[in-house]
């Protein structure tokens, strides 16, 4: 018998239904909580020998902005992370798309006063906005690829130098403006927020395909080119389940983003089509009731 063994992430790209977009369609972990209660809700959980990490299945949209620690906080501390997390994503892939887009086009939609200090920050720059943009996002990731390589005591040193004394040095020489680094910055901010690494990368990869369309169409190229990247996910299927469940289509037991109280999490969801489409009873506090 011939024994294959494979790396989770080749194993990942092997059995995703399409591999032609960057969306991951899995979701890959290496911490027994998340496993087990992806287990408790009806997912199929795939482990690799001698690899600490498993994959999850089907894996939604929803999943990829969910952090374990979700589920050990008060429902309503989770929630507003939860909007952070998307408010993260929303800047990461528009914000430097939205610059580049209303420095070039639409210059009517800033307030005057910022308008000004703008167009003094880049008085003295003799590059495009595009040429600035690119060169800082590049530089940044690689600054993070760099920081990801060296040991670890240098790690925090490549982060100082490269988002510091480079970038400082890079506006008094003149090659890029103020306000472009405080842009790149809260972009790469952001990313960080994102809790999985693969979604994460998606988003990066995609920015660049929105400040190309912003700075070429202005707001039409953003515009067409989040209903492309709609279209995609409301097509793109996990294991045979739609990627933006429980949203598209809308199922019975609608549980949307935002979690309900613990005692109140009876159900699994219904696209599941769990075979127990409960995981606790109706009374899941029955300690409280016993006296009454």
């Amino acid at each position: 018998m011939l024994i294959v063994l494979f790396l989770l992430g080749q194993l990942e790209q092997l059995i995703e239904d399409d591999g032609k977009f960057s969306l991951p369609q899995l979701i890959s972990t290496e911490r027994p909580d998340k496993a087990s209660n992806f287990l408790l809700e009806g997912r199929v959980v795939v482990l690799v020998n001698d690899s600490p990490y498993c994959l999850i299945a089907p894996g939604t949209f929803i999943d990829f902005i969910t952090s374990p620690e979700d589920l050990n906080l008060k429902f309503q501390f989770s929630n507003l992370l939860k909007v952070i997390r998307i408010f993260a994503v929303i800047l990461t892939l528009l914000l430097p798309g939205f610059y580049v887009a209303i420095t070039n086009f639409h210059q009517e939609l800033i307030p005057t006063e910022l308008l000004f200090a703008i167009v003094s920050s880049r008085e003295n720059v003799p590059l495009p906005i595009i040429f600035e943009i690119l060169v800082m996002e590049i530089s940044f990731e690689l600054i993070r690829e760099a920081g990801l390589r060296v040991p670890s005591p240098i790690g925090p040193t490549i982060g100082i130098v490269g988002a510091l004394i480079l970038g400082q040095s890079a506006v008094d020489a003149n090659i890029v403006s103020p306000i472009l680094i405080i842009i790149v910055a809260i972009t790469a901010i952001a990313s960080f927020a994102i809790p999985d690494f693969s979604f994460g990368f998606h988003c990066r990869v995609t920015r660049f395909t929105y400040i190309l369309l912003g700075y070429f169409l202005g707001f039409l190229g953003i515009g067409l080119c989040l209903f492309v990247h709609f279209l995609i996910l409301a097509d793109l299927k996990s294991f045979g389940y739609s990627y933006l469940q429980p949203f598209a289509p809308v199922t019975k037991d609608y549980k949307g983003i935002f979690l309900s109280p613990s005692w109140k999490r009876e159900h699994r969801a219904d696209f599941l089509n769990t075979k127990r489409p409960k995981r606790q009873p109706n009374i899941s506090m029955l300690w409280k009731h016993l006296n009454k």
